[in-house]
């Protein structure tokens, strides 16, 4: 995309912005337009109306502006310090921490300023945890990516955990959350304005050693600049900002993934420029989105500005995305190379792990006594969900395989393609608006929902400027979207609330023997066809040029991979929910064993992710009996600890 391009697309929005403005303030300076009213009824109205103007209208931008440049900056740090496009406080585990303290918090009726303290804490705790396991691997940007992510899906698990047994008690933070910036008082935009400055203020300070992570880090140490040192200090100001941000206005993402794209499309700008344009677009876009929502409440909807962000800035973002000629992609083929071998014992070690899972899991019982082993009628009741956690497991591992090798980065997973949450997203729309379908409906909805995420990510791969990035981007707004409209419908009130959160964290609760055979057809059919592919993704990590230059057509095996993920994807999400774990888990466990070859890493991470997942089951099912936590939220608190035990028993080489 071109300058000229990008310009327009800033002039609209600064028209829409001033637009939105303008029919917003004629609701307060003409209170009563239409109406008969006395003069002393007009007088009361138009006192009250100005009242709201003062105190709740211009705080509500303020707060906006506030906001959206914290969020533009944050992401834009988090993109310069860890070299991913992908990369923003979300991404890091920040916001999560944060929104896990607040959760905490909420339950525990502690008072406005406690709450604000208790979701800062989260968001510093998230950060520190992230610092100690990373120095592990002296900060470098894979390790900080990968240690936040993996923090970030385990302060989502825990709260989506909670969330099942008190829905009701949170059903207020559900809608504050959401992105709402109603405001009473000027105290956000005070609290906001001070912590933003400052952390402006560093970063000029650090302006000279913060640009210089543009480069390698062997350049910048080359330079006389110490690029942990640096990393580290970018974090903390991460952190500081988007931390206060989400103790203040919740989570609102979106907005520190898409500035700093839509800026980087822009000429080359130089460092101060460039972050004071990606604050000003990031302060455009979410106070655009406000007024929008405030105009979808004359209308009687109940829109919030993180849901207008999601809905109506991510089709945005797929086209400029669709239409760059260059978005930028770093160069992560080194992490996919390995320089431990794998050896016998560790593939009968994994083997024998699966027999020992699959019994346990299908003979393990407990009542009131305790545990015991039972193999008589509860055998029944067991097995088809023991056989689709596993199942379920491998399928998402093999596709994290593929399309970590596809993209040449260890970030990506089946869910970044964002064919699960189309599905999730199709299938909460069912139970939301034909509740008498019941389960009748769930594989119709999640099918249609899988095959239009499908389209879109096809339309991506064979559009006219396709890349990995550009798939992954693409993948990563459209999961954006489909959490931002379950958000949206969690917090209106559906009564079968429950009954939605407990799929989406993946319970295996209601697996049958018909999916279970399903699954494990399914499994057994894409595993050999898995070994095709080789040879292809043996070459593809040495980049585009080398692949194809060794006889790689790129376009047609990149869609062929793409298709053969989603499909695989969009099965484990039929038969279990939309997980969000083991696919990004389950080749980081097979890398850190030391797996080199790809006809070896396959059969072995599909191992790996089948026993995750039927440990994660089992557990769920047996540690808080009678309840059960759900087969999703179980694999990200049981794998966390493991990948954790595997990043810190590495020594640096």
């Amino acid at each position: 995309m071109r300058k000229s391009t990008v310009v327009p697309i800033i002039m609209l929005l600064i028209v829409m912005i001033s637009l939105l403005l303008g029919v917003n303030t004629l609701h307060y300076f003409f209170p009563g337009h239409g109406q008969s009213l006395t003069p002393a009824e007009a007088h009361n109205l138009s006192l009250q109306s100005m009242l709201l103007f003062h105190y709740s209208f211009l705080p509500r931008i303020a707060v906006a502006l506030l906001a959206g440049a914290a969020l533009g900056l944050a992401g834009w740090l988090c993109q310069l310090l860890l070299k991913n496009p992908l990369a923003e406080p979300a991404t890091l585990g920040i916001a999560s921490g944060a929104q896990l303290g607040l959760t905490l918090a909420t339950l525990s009726g502690s008072s406005v300023m406690l709450s604000q303290g208790l979701s800062l804490t989260g968001a510093m705790v998230s950060a520190l945890i992230i610092f100690v396991l990373s120095s592990q691997r002296r900060l470098s940007p894979l390790t900080l990516l990968l240690t936040g992510l993996i923090i970030g899906l385990f302060c989502s698990a825990l709260q989506n955990g909670i969330a099942l047994f008190r829905h009701e008690q949170l059903q207020n933070l559900f809608i504050w959350s959401s992105g709402n910036l109603s405001q009473n008082d000027w105290s956000v935009a005070r609290l906001l304005a001070p912590v933003l400055l400052l952390v402006v203020l560093l970063t000029l300070l650090f302006s000279r050693s913060l640009n210089l992570l543009r480069l390698s880090d062997t350049m910048v140490n080359s330079l006389g600049g110490r690029s942990q040192r640096i990393r580290l200090a970018g974090l903390l100001l991460v952190t500081l900002v988007s931390g206060w941000t989400v103790s203040q206005v919740g989570i609102i993402g979106f907005i520190g993934l898409f500035a700093p794209q839509i800026c980087r499309l822009l000429p080359h700008q130089r460092f101060i420029s460039h972050m004071l344009l990606v604050m000003l677009f990031g302060a455009m876009v979410l106070l655009a989105c406000d007024q929008l929502s405030v105009l979808s409440q004359y209308a009687g909807y109940q829109f919030t500005a993180g849901n207008i962000t999601a809905i109506g800035g991510i089709p945005l973002m797929l086209f400029i995305i669709a239409k760059a000629r260059f978005i930028y992609a770093p160069d992560l083929r080194p992490a996919l190379r390995h320089t431990v071998m794998m050896t016998g014992k560790k593939y009968a070690l994994t083997g024998l792990l699966l027999v020992l899972t699959t019994l346990l899991a299908v003979s393990i019982t407990r009542n009131a006594d305790g545990l015991l082993l039972n193999w008589h009628d509860p055998l029944a009741f067991r097995w088809p969900r023991a056989v689709v956690a596993g199942s379920c497991g491998a399928l998402l591992a093999m596709g994290g395989v593929i399309l970590q090798r596809l993209t040449a980065n260890p970030l990506a997973s089946p869910e970044v393609l964002g064919v699960n949450s189309g599905a999730a997203c199709g299938v909460v729309l069912m139970l939301i608006f034909f509740p008498a379908t019941g389960s009748i409906g769930i594989f119709p909805a999640a099918l249609a929902g899988a095959l239009l995420s499908l389209i879109i990510i096809i339309f991506f791969a064979f559009g006219g400027y396709s890349s990995s990035s550009r798939i992954l981007l693409a993948g990563t707004a459209l999961s954006a979207l489909a959490a931002a409209v379950i958000s949206l419908l969690l917090a209106s009130g559906a009564p079968n609330a429950s009954q939605i959160i407990s799929w989406l964290s993946g319970s295996a609760w209601g697996a049958t023997p018909v999916m279970a055979m399903s699954g494990l057809l399914i499994t057994l059919i894409t595993l050999p066809l898995s070994l095709l592919f080789s040879r292809w993704l043996t070459l593809l990590p040495l980049g585009s040029q080398v692949a194809s230059s060794l006889g790689l057509a790129m376009r047609p095996v990149t869609g062929v991979l793409l298709v053969f993920c989603a499909v695989l994807s969009a099965c484990a999400t039929l038969l279990l929910g939309p997980m969000s774990f083991i696919g990004l888990l389950a080749p980081q466990v097979t890398r850190q064993m030391g797996v080199r070859h790809v006809a070896v890493a396959l059969p072995v991470t599909a191992l790996t992710g089948a026993v995750l997942m039927m440990t994660a089951d089992t557990l769920g099912r047996l540690i808080i009996w009678p309840f059960q936590i759900p087969a999703g939220v179980m694999a990200v608190l049981l794998g966390t600890p493991v990948f954790v035990w595997l990043l810190c028993r590495k020594k640096v080489s």
